[in-house]
């Protein structure tokens, strides 16, 4: 008899029924102690047959199945069969060649394999064509925690820093979910995840013991297919949820640790898992249900996962969720944040503007244009009760000669609106002066009158527009010496070396904020290191790279440097040298940093370094009067929900490279007579359709003071078309 042929009939004592021997026999299934013969026989532990450390002994399990009782009344025999007690990938395929055989020796994955035990191959488990044998390993392997923690481990703990296999573990589920009966083996499995999930949300913290290595089962099964099928959403993913989520914080940063080495496509998957049950699940008339909050959080922890891997796995974009962006009712849900925040009664400890990276910047804007009503409505009820005491007061002091001054020191305050007069031959000072002595008015909704010169004109939303596009071309010109322009990149950076004193900056900063806060956006082009300090990031080589290309790569190249010494190559000392105004100036980057040459051992140190001064402590004093300008106005939670990249978005729009003037056509507004089918209105849609790329920027920047299209795109914008007078012949 050959060793598998001897192996199969072995397996055939530990059967209830009894099996035929190969001499023709029949044996008592219960004749045979499954002590020592199969176990021993079995004891699969070589290199060849393992994929790293298993646990020791045989990889077979003994099932006991309970019968109730006889006819008698008596315990009826209890049946015991076989099954694996934790997989690889090879025991799987020699499981699923005795099931399903294949000539040649292939197993279902379309690989050989080599199994030894006692130095020879076996290439069988279980009975050929029985399924039994097959569908006890899953039922075991995936309804256990201890099974399926040690299964799949990997013989390099290099490959990944969990300790799985992750390659054979997606195999493995190719093989699983590709055998028929389908219906027979997903079924056992959906059934085996199910035991599993349910015992793992009843028993956290077990989960979460000093040990990561309970947390393996949390990849294998992020990693199952099943979850992305929406059948199984309710009976599978609803409870991973809850599994995932419900971990303290410190055993989800395990995972998110593992997850950041992920490969992009996969881990992509598994996010846009999570967003089918959000979008399925999601209902904008009532609270989030645990599994919902839990879902959230399971996207929070691959999100700091994306953060935290060396380049991103996953666009930042692809973390938007569209549902959550588009249906919530983003004004009781602010307020439900508020209190969050506030630690208001009812207290709430959920609110999905918690989760700021779920939300794109068209949410980001709502949620920041619904932050600056309130302050504005708070404002607007202030300015009302001023007045009304105002107003009570004159009843009193009717006769007073103090009252002409007493409401000259309170119109400012009964007044609703910041309103700025100004004058253009005088448009910067003036600017300045007023935001300078309404300091106090900064929250309230901004009017602009343009006053002096025969000119007098309320703001009604254009005069604002170009207020702003005037002030921040003249704010920027680098013949003020306040900001400097890079022909290159055409970047304007704030002026290390500007003598201006800090309240000129603090103020820029506070034109820049009232903008923002009043909604509308300002031509600049500054790079993203800029926003970055805005939003108090810290800056690195790659932004130098953007905002300074040659800089950026004269550093990179020094980092890069391998043929030599850069000492001897670059000749550099610890000290930084730029042009200030025509002079050449040296800085010492550390003490005796003059005399300090840069090698290939601290080279990684003075990149550091030179990085940090040159976009820190260079601009130091100019930038921190900026931001403080710029936060005073519009800083808070709801702008610490912005990334770098949302807010330049937010501040300046988007370039215009590709403009869809279809989408404004479809939104536009008509007035005064004009409709959509007026002969007028064709023959301008017409003509604007017609125009190329630098004229319909030139309509935008005419209508709405800026040539970039805002976040919400060209359909987001008020384009409102009006007679300007009866019909005439001219």
């Amino acid at each position: 008899m050959d060793l598998p042929s001897l192996f199969s009939a072995s397996l055939g004592f530990f059967k209830k029924d009894t099996s035929p021997s190969t001499s023709g026999e029949n044996t008592p299934a219960r004749t045979l102690s499954p002590s020592n013969s199969i176990s021993s026989f079995l004891d699969i532990e070589d290199e060849a047959s393992t994929a790293g450390p298993r646990p020791r002994g045989s990889p077979l399990k003994y099932m006991t199945h309970g019968h109730g009782h006889g006819s008698d009344g008596t315990d009826a025999e209890d049946e015991q069969e076989l099954s694996l007690r934790y997989l690889t990938l090879p025991l799987l395929k020699l499981a699923v060649k005795t099931y399903q055989p294949q000539e040649g020796g292939v197993s279902a994955g379309g690989q050989g394999w080599n199994v030894l035990v006692d130095g020879q191959q076996v290439d069988s488990l279980g009975v050929k064509g029985d399924p039994k044998f097959l569908v006890n390993t899953i039922r075991t392997v995936f309804s256990s925690s201890q099974a399926l923690n040690s299964s799949f481990l990997a013989d390099d703990n290099r490959a990944h820093p969990s300790g799985l296999d992750i390659p054979s573990i997606r195999e493995a589920y190719d093989i699983l979910l590709h055998l028929e009966p389908k219906e027979l083996f997903v079924m056992t499995l959906v059934n085996a995840l199910e035991i599993l999930l349910s015992k793992l949300h009843l028993n956290l913290k077990r989960l979460q013991s000093s040990s990561a290595k309970p947390l393996r089962q949390i990849l294998i099964l992020l990693e199952n297919p099943l979850f992305r099928e929406s059948t199984y959403h309710d009976s599978l993913l609803k409870k991973l949820c809850l599994v995932v989520g419900g971990l303290r914080s410190k055993s989800r940063a395990t995972v998110s640790d593992w997850l950041s080495s992920y490969d992009s496509n996969n881990f992509s998957t598994i996010v846009s898992t999570f967003h089918q049950y959000i979008d399925s699940h999601f209902n904008p008339t009532s609270r989030p249900d645990e599994a919902l909050i839990c879902c959230i959080k399971v996207l929070s922890t691959l999100y700091h996962a994306n953060e935290r891997a060396p380049q991103p796995l996953h666009p930042i974009s692809s973390f938007y969720n569209m549902t959550l962006s588009r249906k919530p009712n983003f004004k009781e849900e602010y307020r439900i944040w508020k209190r969050t925040l506030d630690k208001s009664p009812p207290v709430t400890d959920f609110s999905f503007f918690n989760y700021p990276f779920l939300f794109d910047p068209v949410a980001k804007s709502r949620i920041m244009h619904i932050d600056a009503m309130v302050q504005m409505s708070l404002e607007f009820e202030d300015a009302f009760v001023h007045q009304a005491l105002v107003i009570h007061a004159q009843r009193f002091l009717i006769d007073s000669p103090k009252v002409e001054k007493l409401e000259e020191d309170l119109k400012r305050q009964t007044n609703p609106f910041l309103v700025l007069e100004i004058r253009r031959d005088r448009f910067v000072g003036d600017v300045l002066n007023q935001i300078t002595k309404k300091e106090a008015d900064l929250k309230k909704p901004l009017k602009v009158k343009f006053v002096g010169g025969g000119e007098e004109g309320m703001d009604q939303g254009g005069v604002q527009k170009e207020f702003f596009q005037v002030l921040v071309g003249m704010l920027l010109d680098p013949s003020y010496g306040m900001f400097t322009y890079d022909d290159e990149t055409r970047f304007s950076w704030i002026n290390g070396a500007s003598l201006e004193p800090e309240r000129h900056f603090e103020l820029i900063g506070t034109v820049f904020g009232l903008a923002l806060y009043n909604g509308v956006m300002v031509g600049v082009n500054f790079p993203r290191l800029f926003w970055k300090k805005i939003l108090d990031e810290v800056p690195t080589l790659a932004d130098v790279k953007e905002a300074f290309p040659s800089l950026g790569r004269g550093l990179e190249q020094l980092l890069e440097w391998e043929d030599g010494d850069v000492a001897d190559i670059f000749l550099r000392t610890f000290e930084i040298s730029y042009d200030v105004y025509g002079q050449v100036k040296s800085f010492p980057l550390v003490d005796g940093g003059e005399e300090l040459l840069v090698t290939n051992e601290n080279r990684k140190e003075y990149v550091d370094l030179y990085v940090q001064h040159y976009t820190v402590q260079s601009v130091k004093r100019q930038f921190s009067a900026f931001r403080r300008g710029f936060w005073k106005v519009c800083g808070g939670k709801a702008l610490q929900m912005c990334r770098p990249s949302e807010l330049e978005l937010m501040v300046c729009g988007i370039p215009s490279m590709n403009l869809d003037f279809v989408a404004l056509e479809e939104t536009a507004q008509y007035d005064d007579g004009y409709e959509p089918s007026h002969y007028v209105i064709e023959w301008f849609w017409d003509i604007v359709h017609e125009m190329n790329l630098e004229k319909k920027k030139k309509l935008l920047e005419f209508v709405t003071a800026s040539d970039r299209v805002p976040a919400k795109g060209l359909g987001g914008l008020t384009f409102v078309i009006q007679r300007n007078g009866p019909d005439s012949d001219r």
